[in-house]
């Protein structure tokens, strides 16, 4: 039955009332503060405008701002309404926004000035799209000011009565909007259960805590621990300043001291070669107040990890997390980090490796992770990854015309969900790994970054770490492309490590390097050397941007 209990943002904001929480700081970006009482009193003002509007239960709402407290005050004000929040962040090519709002059936959207030209530009393509409130600066004609709006009206004293399993978010993956959009929908019930799981189980946050959670908040990492976790335990919360330099984040650190962090580690690196190269001499630890370090996104080299804790002064923990999961499920200590480990389950997850029949695999062989726990997705927001995930037909217009039809149970019972996807509630990853007869998880890469070379599969992971290894190089990336005849083979981005020049000598001395790491045809045809890797918000590696890069004219 629904109830307002059920509202996650409702259940926040009274949770932290009755816990005496209400003068404490809640969010904290440069010199602004809001404490939990002022951040109510702007949920319930953007619900009470939202509901003003029209917007009713399960109508998603885009959110097209950087992440900042009017972002995740508007954030909190969408789920509170009972509607669906579709965090974008900063997107600005007006195709993309297209995509994404039409995909997702957008009624209305919060959008920053700077954003606001690119939504007109393709608003007309949005039928569906009722209002737009902007944010920040001069509203277009025909759409609201969002602080106008507010102050316009009431605030919204009762959250709007939902059920648990009721959508309150949808998190879209990283993609190439031509080829694959794929919507994550989680429910009002989702971060109450991954707090307990991940941020009571494994972190301990409690009211004392500060948290700076570098990833997104259009991403699952930046929803969970930069927001609904610091909510829940009463903890602070700091967001950056927009599109920060590392002096900025190197200057917040310094003034929050944050207790818990968490950052890809390609921030973690770049924190350390600055601090390494800083001329004032030993820096003084810049995360020494920090008790939980976690390195998320992607793979990190053990060594970088030592650097970490030599040089910033905290000791890094690895998991693996995924957005249909919206938490990490599996998370280890240091000491498992240093040795390559991604760790074990977290609470209420079970873990374990098939092979490609789907059959369970032991010890020390890689196979396919298949995770099984309470925060897994119903189904995907898109019809099509919904018919190959739950294996049956695709929605028809009157499934569409239901409230809530992608993600609802009750829609789509579990068992028509197939075993290779959700069948006895087991979720099959693309990602491969191997289990030790300790328990702990290595990551071998995802299934679809594997390619063929002469007839063998290649994993750019082993081929990453074997090449990130070597002293010369700062971090890469390998992927699979054609050479002149069709066939595939291995190129690889560099980015040069400080000291060492980028140039023919250098590629020489890698190539020869990697010959005596690997086997023959595993070191890479071509290597190509950039100041940076593509990254997403969550700071993994955009590989299908270094796919198109490869597919350029290049030298042998």
């Amino acid at each position: 039955m629904p109830t307002s209990g059920n509202n996650l943002a409702g259940h926040l904001l009274t949770a932290a009332q009755e816990a005496g929480h209400g003068p404490r700081v809640a969010l904290r970006q440069g010199d602004e503060t809001w404490t939990y009482d002022a951040l109510r009193e702007q949920v319930t003002r953007a619900a009470g405008a939202l509901t003003a509007l029209g917007i009713g239960r399960g109508e998603r709402v885009a959110i097209l701002m950087p992440d900042s407290l009017d972002a995740a005050a508007a954030l909190l004000g969408i789920i509170y309404a009972g509607a669906v929040a579709v965090p974008l962040g900063e997107l600005t090519r007006a195709t993309e926004i297209r995509a994404y709002l039409d995909h997702c059936g957008a009624k209305a959207a919060i959008v920053h000035a700077a954003q606001v030209a690119a939504l007109d530009a393709v608003r007309g393509e949005l039928a569906q799209l009722d209002a737009i409130l902007c944010v920040g600066g001069e509203a277009a004609p025909g759409m609201h000011d969002y602080r106008e709006q507010l102050a316009a009206t009431q605030p919204r004293e009762q959250a709007e009565a939902v059920e648990s399993s009721d959508a309150a978010m949808l998190v879209y993956s990283i993609a190439d909007v031509e080829s694959d959009l794929r919507g994550v929908p989680h429910t009002h019930g989702t971060p109450r259960s991954a707090f307990a799981s991940f941020a009571q189980g494994v972190l301990g946050i409690g009211p004392d805590d500060r948290v700076l959670c570098m990833a997104q908040l259009s991403t699952v990492y930046g929803l969970g621990l930069g927001l609904f976790f610091p909510l829940a335990a009463g903890a602070q919360n700091l967001f950056v300043a927009e599109q920060p330099s590392t002096e900025d984040i190197v200057a917040a650190v310094r003034d929050f001291e944050p207790t818990v962090v968490m950052a890809a580690p390609s921030l973690y690196r770049q924190l350390v070669r600055d601090a390494e190269s800083d001329s004032d001499g030993e820096p003084a630890p810049l995360l020494s107040a920090c008790r939980a370090c976690i390195a998320g996104s992607e793979g990190m080299p053990p060594r970088l990890m030592e650097r970490v804790r030599e040089v910033l002064g905290a000791p890094i923990m690895v998991g693996f997390g995924l957005s249909e999961a919206f938490q990490f499920v599996l998370m280890g200590t240091p000491e498992d980090a240093l040795q390559g480990a991604c760790g074990r389950p977290v609470a209420g997850f079970e873990a374990r490796l098939v092979d490609e029949n789907g059959e369970p695999v032991g010890p020390s062989v890689i196979g396919t992770l298949q995770i099984r726990g309470p925060t897994l997705l119903s189904s995907y927001w898109t019809p099509e990854h919904e018919e190959e995930a739950m294996g049956r037909r695709a929605p028809t217009d009157r499934d569409r015309a239901e409230p809530d039809w992608v993600w609802h149970r009750r829609t789509w019972p579990e068992a028509a969900w197939p075993a290779q996807h959700w069948g006895d509630g087991w979720f099959t990853t693309r990602d491969r790994f191997l289990r030790d007869e300790g328990g702990n998880f290595y990551h071998f890469g995802r299934i679809d970054d594997l390619f063929k070379v002469g007839g063998k599969w290649i994993s750019p992971a082993e081929m990453e770490r074997a090449l990130g290894a070597h002293e010369a190089v700062w971090e890469c990336a390998v992927v699979g492309t054609e050479d002149e005849d069709g066939l595939t083979k291995p190129m690889a981005f560099v980015v040069p490590n400080v000291g060492h020049t980028a140039g023919p000598e250098l590629a020489r001395t890698l190539r020869d390097y990697l010959k005596s790491e690997l086997a023959s045809y595993k070191y890479p045809r071509w290597l190509e050397f950039v100041e940076h890797l593509p990254r997403g918000p969550q700071g993994k590696i955009l590989r299908f941007k270094l796919l198109a890069r490869s597919k350029m004219p290049r030298k042998q």
